[in-house]
């Protein structure tokens, strides 16, 4: 298989959405960060998921996962950061010793929220079948550790890491995917259900299957550019289904807290307003990438432009109508939301349904591979989601930024990461504005808690607010750490 050719085509492509602009654009304004507060038992905190952070790949009987297999057996960081990197030891946040130190960091910080997600590979190591003890006992521990130091646990059920040996079965092309990932989703609920308040299905279902998928291309595929976007289309349908069988399976137990799905949402907007080209392409893309999946939740059916054009290239994709009743029966508690930058949207004929948004960015200073630097349209997602969607509630489950050396550069033992201070402060105040607006957001989780293991770039493109040497896993808070800290402590208290 011609990896070099798969992997390399995902340079600048995946970190579109943790890599923000560098410069301050109209529409950006930074609050003061004494300005900022949000209310009474706010959750205000960080998230990190299981693969780029734990290390112990194959610690305590856990099995091989998807980005195991991706990262030691294809090597997938050597075409993209020309070395082979892994996240077998990521940060070692496996280690008790060293997560109870990651902890005391979180509690200085002031958060008084962690999302993390579990590794469906330690829990049922062959992704069906036994249960591994010992990776049910880890997790009870973690969670019992971060609520003593009076951290929630918001827990992420599934961050892009089935066990391979489903993938080997064909993963989420496999209708069968539906019932395998319900039967893991229960085991969590009965396990953690009490414990745990707030969990999340799964985390960015348009990344994994209509930008990773299709960039990566395992299957080699010679098919033209559209038909090969709309071959993720069932993949996307049944993870679809799966939350919603989850969401019945957590409903049924009459568990004390909330279950919802993460989404990546970017509202969409032309390139260049005054190409018609480029205004024509854009309505159809804020289908695919956003109303596609808020349709199909809180609707129960999928946009009509979008599902013609995918059922174009995709004939035999033709839901039946009981999966829809599914989705329409089984709305989530809440609604996840990664948003990092809106997608500026661009006509290419030569592109998956003739435009790119990738990478498109207009600002003065942009960072490559990504949108542009707009906390105002963080404030009009929130808005569209209160006019057209019946003003959900919802949580910031990611938002962060990511530049380059200049601002992750250890100088007399700190970090002065400036331009992702600014990012912070103008996303929180967007996010204020929102709340004072009349939206119904209960969170607020930075991406990320720590500089870690970023998929196919390795640990060359950092996102933490405290800083991780690569040779000693030695921690070092940036800027932006104490710069949250400030904000965290003048926050009002619950009693």
């Amino acid at each position: 298989m011609k990896y070099k050719k798969i992997w390399g085509c995902l340079l600048g492509c995946l970190v579109w959405s943790t890599s923000m602009a560098q410069a301050p654009v109209a529409g950006s304004q930074v609050p003061a960060a004494s300005s900022i507060r949000f209310p009474k038992g706010f959750l205000l905190g960080t998230s990190t998921a299981a693969y780029q952070v734990e290390g112990a790949y194959q610690a305590d009987g856990k099995g091989e996962s998807k980005w195991d297999f991706l990262a030691n057996k294809v090597g997938a960081t050597q075409f993209v950061i020309g070395k082979k990197e892994t996240g077998n030891v990521a940060d070692n946040m496996y280690d008790r010793t060293q997560y109870l130190k990651d902890i005391a960091l979180m509690k200085e910080m002031g958060v008084n929220a962690y999302r993390f997600s579990i590794a469906w590979s330690r829990i049922i190591p062959q992704g069906t079948g036994a249960v591994n003890a010992k990776g049910l006992a880890h997790y009870d521990q973690l969670i019992t550790d971060l609520k003593a130091a009076g951290i929630e646990p918001v827990v992420t059920l599934y961050h892009f890491d089935m066990p391979q040996p489903l993938m080997e079965k064909g993963g989420w092309n496999n209708p069968e995917s539906v019932q395998w990932y319900a039967a893991y989703a229960e085991v969590i609920f009965k396990h953690y259900g009490q414990k745990v308040k707030k969990f999340i299905t799964f985390n960015e279902p348009y990344i994994e299957h209509f930008l990773a998928d299709y960039m990566m291309n395992v299957e080699q595929s010679k098919a033209p550019a559209n038909v090969r976007y709309a071959a993720a289309m069932p993949k996307a349908h049944n993870m679809l289904l799966a939350n919603a069988k989850a969401t019945a399976v957590y409903h049924r137990l009459k568990l004390p807290g909330m279950v919802g799905i993460t989404l990546n949402l970017s509202p969409c907007m032309p390139f260049d307003a005054n190409n018609p080209a480029d205004v024509r392409a854009t309505p159809l893309q804020d289908e695919l990438l956003n109303t596609l999946f808020l349709d199909a939740i809180y609707k129960g059916r999928y946009p009509k432009r979008a599902l013609d054009s995918l059922q174009k290239y995709n004939p035999a994709f033709r839901p039946a109508p009981a999966d829809m009743a599914l989705l329409a029966a089984q709305k989530p508690d809440f609604l996840g939301i990664n948003f990092y930058a809106p997608a500026q949207v661009k006509a290419d004929p030569t592109a998956p349904m003739g435009c790119t948004w990738i990478g498109n960015n207009t600002d003065p200073a942009p960072a490559s591979g990504n949108g542009p630097n707009r906390p105002d349209q963080l404030y009009a997602l929130l808005m569209r989601l209160k006019t057209e969607y019946g003003n959900p509630t919802t949580m910031i489950t990611e938002n962060g930024a990511a530049y380059g050396d200049v601002d992750e550069a250890v100088v007399n033992g700190k970090i002065n990461d400036t331009h992702r201070c600014q990012y912070l402060l103008g996303h929180l105040g967007a996010l204020q504005q929102a709340l004072a607006d009349g939206a119904k957001t209960i969170g607020y989780m930075h991406w990320s808690l720590l500089d870690n293991f970023e998929w196919v770039f390795g640990y060359s493109v950092k996102f933490g607010l405290i800083g991780v040497d690569r040779t000693t896993l030695a921690r070092t808070p940036k800027q932006s750490y104490y710069l949250y800290q400030s904000i965290l402590k003048q926050q009002p208290k619950l009693p």
